[in-house]
């Protein structure tokens, strides 16, 4: 399972909590197919939160109540990164990558 957590790279990740988490999946699951299965939500998270940025992006900001800054923007990723991984993490809001990545990679693991 090692393998796959570290093929992902640090790349795909949005900051070093997203970093943080996956290294913290690695050292707390029994055994492999419990880590796949939270290293896949926590891939939905990632995407969801990347997807909600993006869309943030089309808003239009002319004349908002708030003011656009990097302070914004920060507590907007920390929103974003909440709400990704509440969603992943609830069968019924979820929107499937997590259990459809499951489903793949379960094959190639050990219990």
């Amino acid at each position: 399972m090692d393998n796959y957590v570290n093929s992902i790279g640090s790349s795909y990740f949005q900051n070093s909590s997203d970093l943080a988490e996956v290294e913290n999946i690695k050292r707390t699951s029994k055994n492999e197919k419990e880590q796949l299965e939270k290293v896949s939500k926590e891939f939905e998270s990632i995407f969801v939160a990347k997807m909600l940025h993006e869309l943030d992006k089309t808003v239009d900001k002319e004349g908002s109540l708030f003011q656009e800054s990097k302070y914004m923007d920060n507590l907007k990723s920390f929103m974003y990164n909440d709400i990704a991984r509440n969603i992943a993490n609830n069968p019924h809001t979820s929107i499937g990558i997590a259990k459809q990545l499951y489903t793949q990679l379960e094959k190639t693991v050990k219990g």
